[in-house]
């Protein structure tokens, strides 16, 4: 079990012995990882289950398997496999993308919210999400049913956006609602178009991008990034929509230079506030004032892995530090030691507990992205070591670009 055997080197990394901050990040993402695997098992194999809360079920703690976000799951367990030589956790991603390809519609849609038996309508942002799940299975294992699964979900969503204005109009969250966020879709189908060339995937993808590009605010955020309109978005789905236009970026070359250019200022204001307040509110209005009685601690790790990125283009050492701190923060309210097994290793929704985004509950999503995190951050440092000292890049303001 991961409890007992963490990772013990990183792919091309030094063979010294690991700094403390390694050392204790090995061993918080083990107990994750174990968290992740019994949030699977409690679905019988098939999903990982929303999350876990006594508060809100009593009885079994569990709720039901969760598509969307077991889809994105699936990359981190392929990587932790292979960082901490585990095939067992690489078995049961592909276990888990062989189930999301069953629920895949004719229509090549997936579906939304939870898997409790009844039927569930098609989702834009969640066959999004699922669509890194097959692209990591295809990748993993050489199957192109998981990219022939993939390309259909991709040219659904491409088929959904409305020429016209550029945006999904229908399949959402909330109806007639296209948020920001969703670029988060563009990113997956950006992965589907990078294996298997789609034109029409593409295109509709950057004009999404292009849509949402528009949306950018004078302080530097996006209109429409919460749930929902009008109110203040929480730093996980300020994330997403910073995550988005990153990595959509990185996949479209030089044609998505300005949307990379748009995370990185975003993604810099943000650092700049956390610097000056000492850590990330849980939720940012459009002027960028923040909810600062709690934090999301999600959004804390999805900042974490976007500054890490940036680090690594700009060699900009404030967002490695940055970085490492809104890690430590999360480092320090995973739960460790419970009687109840089912705690142990789990990130909760909010610090405090009682905070407003998934309160009182431990969902699957803050363990992946903890997990990723720790990972993310164990591989930079050890790069870090391996290749000496760096040269840093004197801090410039996102305006100077």
């Amino acid at each position: 079990m991961a409890e007992q055997t963490a990772h013990s080197t990183c792919e091309g990394g030094s063979s010294a012995a690991p700094l403390p901050f390694q050392r204790l990040a090995r061993e918080r993402t083990a107990l994750a990882v174990e968290w992740l695997l019994r949030s699977i098992r409690a679905c019988g194999g098939q999903g990982s289950a929303v999350y876990y809360s006594r508060w809100i079920r009593p009885l079994r703690g569990w709720y039901y398997p969760y598509p969307e976000t077991t889809g994105y799951i699936i990359p981190t367990l392929y990587e932790y496999a292979r960082r901490a030589a585990r095939p067992d956790c690489a078995e049961t991603a592909t276990r888990q993308a062989e189930w999301i390809c069953g629920l895949q519609f004719e229509s090549g849609a997936l579906p939304g919210s939870h898997v409790d038996g009844k039927p569930k309508p098609p989702s834009v942002f969640n066959t999004g999400q699922m669509i890194l799940g097959l692209c990591a299975a295809f990748d993993q294992s050489g199957q192109e049913r998981f990219l022939g699964a993939a390309r259909r979900a991709a040219s659904w969503l491409a088929r959904e956006v409305d020429p016209q204005r550029g945006l999904w109009l229908s399949h959402a969250y909330v109806s007639g609602f296209c948020p920001a966020y969703y670029t988060r879709v563009c990113w997956p189908m950006l992965e589907v178009d990078a294996r298997h060339p789609d034109a029409a995937v593409r295109d509709a993808a950057t004009r999404v991008l292009d849509t949402i590009a528009s949306w950018r605010l004078e302080s530097g955020a996006f209109r429409n990034w919460a749930f929902t309109p009008r109110t203040a978005a929480y730093t996980h789905t300020i994330a997403y929509t910073i995550r988005g236009f990153l990595e959509a970026g990185r996949l479209l070359g030089e044609q998505g230079a300005r949307f990379s250019r748009l995370a990185h200022e975003t993604a810099e204001i943000l650092m700049r506030k956390a610097e000056l307040r000492g850590g990330l509110a849980g939720a940012y209005d459009e002027r960028l004032q923040g909810q600062h009685w709690y934090t999301c601690l999600t959004g804390n790790c999805q900042m974490a892995l976007i500054w890490m990125r940036l680090f690594e283009t700009t060699r900009d050492a404030r967002f490695l530090n940055a970085a490492l701190k809104v890690i430590e923060f999360v480092l320090a309210r995973q739960r460790r030691r419970s009687l109840d097994p089912n705690l142990r290793g789990a990130i909760p929704g909010s610090a405090p507990f009682w905070g407003r985004y998934l309160a009182f509950r431990y969902p699957n999503w803050a363990a992946k992205f903890f997990v990723d995190a720790l990972l993310e951050a164990d591989a930079l440092l050890e790069r870090i070591r391996a290749q000496g000292p760096l040269p840093l890049e004197a801090p410039q303001s996102c305006e100077s670009r």
